[in-house]
This record gives C-alpha cells, structure tokens and sequence, in this order.
C-alpha cells in the first residue's frame, strides 16, 4: 500500500467513526473523547456551516456553536513536519475554542503496517488569553484528513494565505499599485496612505461640518480626552464622527457599512486587507493584532498630522477602523 492509499483509507475510516454523532447531513472533521474527563468535542460540518459541540461523553452538548463555511477559521495542513493535522477555532463572545486533530505520517513500509498515533486537542483562550487546553484519549480520536472544509472554502472561492493564517476570498482583487508607501521621518521610515484614503463611507477627515448637514447633527461632549476642549460629535449607525473647529478631525467604525476607497472594512481577514492596501505596514508582520499607518505628505512633519488604525480581533478580522488627526 502506497503512502496515498494509506492516506485516504485512514481518512475514510476516521471520518466514518466520527459520523454518527453529527447532526444530520453533516459530516465529521474530528472529534475525540478529553483526557481525564468524561467528556467529548466534535466539529462536523456540511456546505453551509460548521458545527462545534462539547459536553458530557454519550450526553447533550454543554456548548454548541456554529459558523458559516465561509467564514469559518479553518488553518489547513501545512504541508510539512512528521505530522499532519488540522484545526477549527470558533469563537463566543470573548472566547475561542480551537479543536484539531491528526496524526504522524508514516515515512516507510514498516511504519504502515503499524498502528498510527492519533492526536487531538482543545485549546480555550478569553480574549486571546489561554485558559484551558485539553487533550484527546489517542484511541478516541477521529480525525479525516483531505478534502473537507477545504474543499468546501475553495469552492466557495476562498484561498488559503499562509503568511496571514487568514482566507482570503477572490473577490478581492489587490490594486495595480499599493496604497501603502514609504515616508521618513528622524530617520525611521514608516508607512503612509494618501489623503484620499482618510474616508469612510465618503466622509472625509478634514470636511467641513457644513458638509455634514444630511448625516444628523452632532452633540457637544465636554473634554473627552482630558485636554480641556469640548468637541461635537455625530453618531450614526455603526461610526461616530469628531468635529473640532469646524471640521472632521476623527472617526471610527464597527460596522462593515462604513469603508475606505480602497474597500478596506470592518469584518475582513488580515490576508484581504493585506492584499488591498498591498502590503504590510512598516513595523508590522503579517500576524499583527493592528495596523498603523500615516498621511502621505511632501513636508517633513504631516500637515494635517492624520493617522489610520485597523485593529483585528481575535478572530483575525477586522474589529475597528480609526483616523485621527494628532494635530488636536
């Protein structure tokens, strides 16, 4: 029996044994009984959605969650190392729970005539702190690699980036040029965006409050940032707005609703956003929990003095975009 055999007679078996517990029309990705607990976790799935339980062995599941297909965080095999494996991290309120599970590869003829060890386990963190990792009984473990979630992503027209652990769907197409240069200031070369990037939804830092008058009407709050200044701010669903002296000097979003020109919103991955501002920013790496990045300018010093955020969660997408101008 050749290792590709080997591979796909293992992946049947396991998946099989796992079958029975998930709902129906569903398959298994993995599932295992926890080590020192009477306890078991499975992952199973369809085309639609993925489905995490946990609870008593044999018994009603103490936790259950689900995700879309689509935006399911599903980190593939890489490819190399003695063992393969794969995991599924799904995501409650400040929690993740990420399940995997696999097996080591064998590398010779003897190797297969033996009984491969399986593995598997769960890791919880609270808010991207960990809090608990739990490991699978060996002989419990089920575990089908191939195909899969996988396929399913691609064919929904997703790719998987390794350098931002992220999917990335294809829809997103990067521009002919990246919207990220490089300026230098005291000698530290840093990113910048153009002016007209500073926009969210077709508000633009630095509009005039005159320009503004469809939205609503802003509210005075009294020295939010403990400078002795009052300044107006606009709420609207999803953003709020800062005015000072008349014009557009902050903002901030939550909402996919509101984006930049170059498409960049609230709920992409690290990989999409990445592939539309065409790189990382300077300082950064692909893995960053933020990205940070100045107004483009001629002069030495930026005037105005504007700064973009993109904060991601936990869950490797987009949490908040944030301009300010440090000129307030």
């Amino acid at each position: 029996m050749n290792f590709g055999v080997y591979l796909l007679v293992a992946g049947v078996f396991w998946t099989a044994q796992a079958k029975a517990r998930c709902p129906i029309g569903q398959e298994a990705f993995t599932s295992c009984q926890i080590e020192g607990r009477n306890t078991e976790v499975s992952v199973c799935f369809d085309d639609q959605v993925a489905t995490y339980r946990y609870g008593p062995t044999g018994g009603a599941a103490e936790l259950q969650l689900s995700e879309t297909i689509e935006r399911v965080d599903f980190e593939p095999w890489s490819g190399s190392g003695v063992s393969i494996f794969e995991s599924v991290t799904f995501y409650n309120g400040d929690y993740a729970y990420n399940v995997g599970g696999g097996f080591d590869r064998p590398f010779s003829e003897e190797e297969m005539q033996q009984e491969q060890r399986r593995f598997g386990w769960v890791e919880v963190t609270e808010s991207g702190e960990h809090a608990v990792s739990l490991e699978c009984i060996p002989e419990t473990v089920s575990y089908g690699f191939g195909g899969g979630i996988h396929d399913i992503k691609v064919a929904a027209g997703q790719s998987w980036d390794s350098y931002s652990f992220t999917w990335v769907s294809e829809d997103i197409q990067p521009a002919p040029t990246s919207f990220l240069r490089e300026t230098s200031y005291e000698g530290v070369i840093e990113s910048c965006l153009p002016a007209s990037e500073f926009s969210l939804g077709g508000v633009r830092m630095g509009d005039p409050l005159s320009a503004l008058g469809k939205l609503g009407s802003p509210e005075t709050i009294e020295d939010p940032d403990g400078r002795g200044e009052a300044i107006n701010r606009m709420f609207l669903a999803g953003m709020f707005i800062d005015i000072f002296q008349d014009a557009v000097f902050a903002m901030s979003t939550t909402s996919p609703s509101w984006e930049m020109p170059s498409g960049v919103r609230v709920g992409m991955t690290r990989g999409e956003v990445i592939r539309l501002l065409g790189r990382v920013p300077n300082g950064y790496t692909a893995t960053s929990q933020s990205f940070t990045a100045h107004v483009c300018s001629k002069d030495p010093v930026p005037d105005p003095e504007w700064t973009m955020v993109i904060d991601f969660g936990q869950d490797k997408r987009v949490d908040r975009i944030y301009f300010v101008s440090l000129s307030y």
